[in-house]
């Protein structure tokens, strides 16, 4: 129960489908209510369905959240989720995030809380106009700059990649690496394989003699 809040939403969502009103005192956060008759009480009425606030309390298990708005906390409420269904989106709401809270019809039973406004606790993490971002709890941060048609993704000291693909991976582009690669199957290359300059394929070598002596380097 919303302690006042989806309470006084579901009054009005009575009053507009022309259903009699109960006067019913409470003493939430707008106060008590006994009339619908006078304006200042639909204002407040229709102030309740769409409230701000902040996470108070997370249950990962139960996926329900507090949230803190005013001198009050609603009961565990379920936040929404970007998709939840086939494709199923999971990120958790962070305590003093930002939200708002909807009471459907004012029913404070079916209440649902929207995440993600910025507040100084947690700011923009930028203010560029072609980007696309999210930075994580931990550093990270995966971007993708339009302008620059550029893809990003930095990761904290220690932090590692894991891609899982029996069927294999494609990479159509030049490649760089900074650092050693390992392999526990065979490399294979349809042209060449260079090391220190020098042709895997078509590299001669020095110092050749007949019978069992060892030739030379390759050059």
């Amino acid at each position: 129960m919303l302690c006042g809040l989806c309470r006084q939403s579901r009054l009005l969502w009575e009053a507009l489908s022309q259903e009699p009103a109960v006067a019913r005192p409470k003493g939430g956060a707008h106060g008590p209510l006994t009339s619908m008759s006078d304006p200042a009480d639909t204002q407040r009425l229709i102030g309740g369905m769409i409230q701000e606030g902040k996470i108070a309390s997370v249950d990962l298990g139960a996926r329900r959240c507090t949230v803190t708005i005013g001198d009050m906390t609603t009961a565990p409420l379920p936040w929404l989720a970007g998709r939840a269904g086939d494709t199923t989106h999971y990120s958790p709401p962070t305590k003093g995030e930002g939200c708002v809270v909807l009471c459907p019809e004012g029913d404070e039973e079916r209440g649902l809380i929207m995440l993600g406004s910025y507040s100084t606790a947690f700011p923009a993490p930028s203010s560029a106009d072609k980007l696309d971002l999210t930075k994580f709890a931990d550093g990270a941060i995966v971007s993708y700059d339009a302008a620059g048609h550029v893809l990003t993704a930095t990761l904290p000291a220690g932090a590692t990649i894991v891609i899982v693909a029996d069927g294999g991976m494609s990479l159509k582009g030049n490649l760089a690496v900074d650092g050693d690669i390992s392999a526990t199957g065979t490399i294979s290359a349809d042209t060449d394989v260079l090391a220190g300059g020098i042709s895997g394929k078509d590299h001669v070598h020095d110092k050749v003699k007949a019978g069992t002596d060892d030739s030379g380097k390759p050059k």
